[in-house]
């Protein structure tokens, strides 16, 4: 666990607003392949039922990845607080 924390420390990585846009696409992307890959692997019924939904969301995250602003200005998602906290 100690090497991990070395790693992070090392790696410099601040709080979400101070990565580039670039840095915030590829970690958006990489997390949500990995989450398609484990529910795959996991949950084959369960996935293909959500498959639609999956997909929305994917969608959801690209576009608030490159622009947050605007996607926290419409109504229903200002509501999440998660996506819109600042």
């Amino acid at each position: 666990m100690e090497q991990l924390n070395e790693l992070l420390a090392r790696a410099n990585l601040g709080p979400w607003d101070s990565w580039s846009m670039q840095y915030r696409v590829l970690a958006v992307v990489v997390g949500l392949l990995a989450a398609y890959w484990v529910l795959q692997l996991l949950l084959p019924v369960v996935f293909r039922v959500l498959r639609p939904f999956i997909f929305l969301a994917v969608i959801l995250a690209a576009v608030w990845a490159l622009f947050p602003t605007e996607t926290c200005s419409i109504e229903i998602l200002s509501k999440i607080p998660k996506l819109c906290a600042r």
